[in-house]
C-alpha cells in the first residue's frame, strides 16, 4: 500500500440487512432474504478495500446500506469513530458530502436530458456551494483533472464512450470533496481495453486526494490489481479478509481458493488445478444454521454443518470463517 494506514474511517458493527416478503397465500409467516447477515468491517483512511464474491452475496447491499441508500435492519456504521445513526438530517445531509459512489453502468446513472455540465454541477447545486461562476469553475477544472474539458460541457451522454461516461461519473462523486468513495463495479461496463485507463484514473486520484475506497467487484484480476485489503462475501458473510498479497498467495478459506483458482493465467506454461465446486448455492431465504458454504465445500464435516464459524485472525491481519482453517493449511 502506497498510504500510511493510519485510524479507521469507517466501521461496521453486526450490520444486518434483510429483506422480507411474503409468506404466500395460505401461509402469514414472512420469509427474511439475508442479504447482508452480521457484517464486523474496518476500513481505513487513504486505502482501497476490494470487496469480492459471486453475484448476489450481498456486496452492492452491503455498500449502499454503509451509505444509507438503503436502511439497515439492525448493526451500526461508524464515520471516523462516531455512529451514522441518530444524527440529525443536517448532520446526516453534511455527512453525505463526504461519501459518494460511483455507480456501475455509467450510461443508466446519467440523465440523458442533462449535459454534462448540468450534471457534474449537480451536488454544487444541492448543497449551495459557491457562486454560479464558481460552481462553473469547479466543474470545468474537475473535467479536466479526469482527462475530459470545458468542450464536453454542453455534450449528451449518449454522444461519449464507456470510458468517457464512466470518467463523467467519477467526476461528479469528485465534486463535493469527499473523503470516502464507494466504487460498485465501476469497470464492469467497460471494455477491457478501457478498464486500465480508468482504473489508473482512480488510483492517482486516490493518490493526490488521499482517498479512501470501497472498490465492489466479482472481477478478482481486477480487485488485486487496485486493491490493497480484499474481503470476500459468501451469502451475506465475510468469509475471508486479508492483505491482497496474502490473500492471493495463500488464501485460507476453501471459497476463496475456489474463486483463485478461476483466474486465467496469462503464461501457457503454467498450469494451475481448477477447483470445481460441487452442490447448489444455499438460499439466502433459508440459510443452514451452520457454515453457509458446507453444502459446496469438499472439506465439510458435520461440525461445519451445525456451527456457525465466526471470523477469526488466524494470522496477523489474516482472518478466516472455517473451523478447519488452520489443520487445511499445514
Amino acid at each position: 500500500m502506497e498510504n500510511k494506514i493510519t485510524a479507521p474511517l469507517l466501521e461496521t458493527k453486526d450490520l444486518k440487512k434483510y429483506f422480507f416478503t411474503s409468506g404466500g397465500l395460505f401461509s402469514g409467516r414472512k420469509k427474511a432474504v439475508k442479504a447482508v447477515d452480521g457484517i464486523d468491517l474496518t476500513i481505513y483512511s487513504g486505502e482501497t478495500f476490494g470487496l469480492v464474491g459471486e453475484s448476489g452475496c450481498g456486496k452492492s447491499t452491503l455498500g449502499r446500506t454503509i451509505l444509507r441508500l438503503i436502511e439497515p435492519t439492525s448493526g451500526s456504521v461508524l464515520y471516523h469513530g462516531q455512529p451514522i445513526e441518530g444524527r440529525s438530517k443536517e448532520e446526516m445531509r453534511l455527512l453525505k458530502r463526504k461519501m459518494q459512489i460511483v455507480f456501475q453502468d455509467p450510461y443508466a446513472c446519467l440523465n440523458p436530458r442533462m449535459t454534462v455540465l448540468d450534471l457534474v454541477k449537480a451536488p454544487l447545486d444541492v448543497f449551495k456551494i459557491g457562486t454560479e461562476q464558481e460552481r462553473m469553475d469547479k466543474v470545468v477544472s474537475t473535467l479536466e483533472y479526469v482527462g475530459l474539458g470545458s468542450q464536453h460541457l454542453n455534450r449528451y451522454p449518449h454522444e461519449f464512450s464507456g470510458g468517457q461516461r464512466q470518467r463523467i461519473g467519477i467526476a461528479r462523486a469528485l465534486i463535493l470533496e469527499p473523503e470516502f468513495i464507494m466504487c460498485d463495479e465501476p469497470v464492469s461496463a467497460l471494455d477491457v481495453s478501457v478498464r486500465s485507463q480508468v482504473l489508473n484514473l482512480m488510483r492517482s486520484i486516490q493518490r493526490e486526494k488521499g482517498l479512501t475506497y470501497l472498490f465492489i467487484s466479482h472481477d478478482l484480476s481486477v480487485v488485486r490489481h487496485i486493491s490493497d485489503r480484499i474481503g470476500v462475501m459468501y451469502l451475506g458473510r465475510l468469509v475471508e479478509v486479508a492483505d491482497k498479497d496474502a490473500l492471493y498467495k495463500e488464501p485460507l478459506h476453501p471459497y476463496t481458493r475456489a474463486l483463485l483458482s478461476a483466474i486465467p493465467i496469462p503464461d501457457p506454461d503454467v498450469k494451475r488445478e481448477r477447483i470445481l465446486l460441487k452442490g447448489d448455492v444455499t438460499s439466502a431465504f433459508d440459510p443452514p444454521a451452520g457454515c453457509r458454504f458446507a453444502g459446496r465445500c469438499p472439506y465439510a464435516t458435520e461440525q461445519c454443518r451445525r456451527e456457525a464459524p465466526a471470523l477469526m485472525e488466524l494470522r496477523p491481519g489474516h482472518q478466516v470463517a472455517c473451523i478447519r482453517a488452520e489443520e487445511l493449511v499445514k
